[in-house]
């Protein structure tokens, strides 16, 4: 189901970085720059009605704005994540990367440093000492600098910027509209009538920003909210069946089949992930998040592969 998310930066205005590991984070868009560092396992990300999968050691980096969804390929993928708000950067405002894939316009020595960096800034970050303030937003401005640089880009005009963020909102609409009644029948043709626009251009926006039919999607939003159901309930799997808005068994076990290769009652018999993180509040996605000491724990890990002290804070020209 996707969400607008609203991105917090509760120790450091316009930045924000976390430890994650997701089984599925379904479409979402956020207002700020998004740095994901792929860590163990592979992760299947699925962007501009595109899907890539981005094999651990890889960097992933999404534009204010873009759409975007990710999936676990084989076992619970963890990745570091960067997020930075465009406002507390105002160079970085109004442009868009024209790729996803830093590493592929950077050199072995530039991408070295990043990940370097990355290790380096996320501890000031953690143990926060004196005047750990000025150390990160100065590495950030750093990363910032390397990425916009060497990273094919493009700078939009006001108008520009002003359509994308109406096309964002359209988006939002059609997702609020998703939530509120996919438990029940569901029409494009309703969501057109409200938003006064043809089903026709309506169906391309759908396919167009979410990567799939809008009926495709309606499926997929049940059926991650029978995930959810079945994760946190004991209701038998018909009542899940109908609760998530699937009239017909077989196409409900089909969607577990394909998604899991396994019926829906093997999927609830599984082993559980362990206790160790704290799973994500939403109905639309399996990930989990560390608290400050399990942060310290994995960045010690980490550090050993990554961490150099001698490494310079200027990025490499």
């Amino acid at each position: 189901m996707a969400t607008l998310e609203i991105v917090q930066h509760p120790h450091l205005g316009g930045v924000h970085l976390f430890f994650n590991t997701l089984d599925h984070r379904s479409l979402h868009i956020h207002l700020d720059w998004e740095l994901v560092w792929v860590l163990d396992q592979p992760l299947l990300v699925s962007c501009g009605g595109q899907e890539h999968r981005v094999e651990p050691g890889e960097l992933v980096l999404f534009s204010p704005g873009q759409p975007h969804e990710f999936h676990k390929v084989e076992g619970s993928c963890t990745f570091l994540c960067l997020q930075l708000d465009p406002a507390a950067f105002p160079a970085a405002q109004r442009v868009y990367a024209e790729t996803i894939f830093p590493a592929a316009h950077l050199s072995e020595a530039e991408t070295a440093w990043l990940k370097t960096s990355l290790v380096a800034l996320f501890r000031r970050y953690l143990q926060r000492p004196p005047f750990y303030q000025l150390d990160c937003l100065g590495r950030v401005n750093q990363i910032l600098y390397l990425l916009l640089t060497r990273l094919p880009v493009r700078q939009v005009t006001e108008q520009e910027a002003a359509e994308r963020e109406r096309r964002s909102a359209r988006l939002m609409r059609l997702v609020a509209f998703v939530q509120e009644n996919f438990a029940h029948k569901i029409r494009l043709s309703d969501f057109a009538r409200q938003e006064r626009r043809s089903l026709s251009y309506l169906s391309h926006f759908a396919r167009e920003m979410l990567g799939h039919s809008f009926q495709e999607y309606v499926a997929t939003v049940r059926f991650h909210h029978a995930c959810h159901l079945m994760a946190t309930t004991n209701k038998g799997m018909l009542a899940v069946c109908m609760e998530s808005g699937f009239s017909d068994y077989r196409y409900f076990s089909r969607m577990f089949q394909t998604h899991f290769g396994m019926t829906p009652e093997a999927y609830r018999r599984r082993p559980k992930h362990s206790q160790t993180t704290q799973p994500h509040p939403t109905l639309d996605s399996a990930e989990r998040f560390y608290s400050p000491e399990g942060s310290l724990q994995l960045l010690d890990k980490l550090e050993k592969q990554y961490g150099d002290k001698k490494a310079s804070r200027l990025c490499p020209d």
